[in-house]
């Protein structure tokens, strides 16, 4: 984030590129998965929603039962003013999301958010906080 906000955007993916090929080849699943999931929700913060929407279906077809990809497609439709989408994977998070898991509270309160808020208030808040600092 730290490198969006510096106007380093290609660097960020130029980053991630190089660590998603070294878990690969260290054969380390859980982090490559991991560097997936932020190369999906970079191109999010770039607003590039449409990219992110195929890497995170793409995530969906590799592990279903990760709820991860879910809810970040939820979000992402949301941010579309896509409602019945983001419902709908909004609804399959939530029969993923292990109830124990620590910070389900706050990924519920997420998606309560991103079901509730205008798409209107979800950019004003989503561009304030990951927009440049000019």
């Amino acid at each position: 984030m730290v490198m969006h906000k510096n106007f380093e955007g290609p660097a960020v993916f130029e980053m991630l590129n190089g660590a998603l090929e070294v878990a690969r080849q260290e054969k380390r699943v859980n982090e490559e998965r991991n560097i997936k999931i932020l190369v999906a929700q970079m191109h999010v913060v770039k607003g590039e929603l449409e990219e992110a929407l195929q890497k995170f279906k793409l995530l969906v077809q590799e592990n279903p039962r990760d709820f991860r990809p879910y809810l970040c497609q939820g979000i992402v439709y949301s941010l579309l003013d896509k409602k019945k989408e983001a419902d709908e994977q909004f609804e399959i998070y939530r029969s993923l999301v292990p109830k124990e898991f620590p910070q389900r509270g706050f990924l519920d309160d997420v998606v309560l958010a991103a079901k509730t808020e205008t798409r209107e208030q979800l950019e004003k808040e989503f561009k304030n906080e990951f927009s440049y600092n000019t």
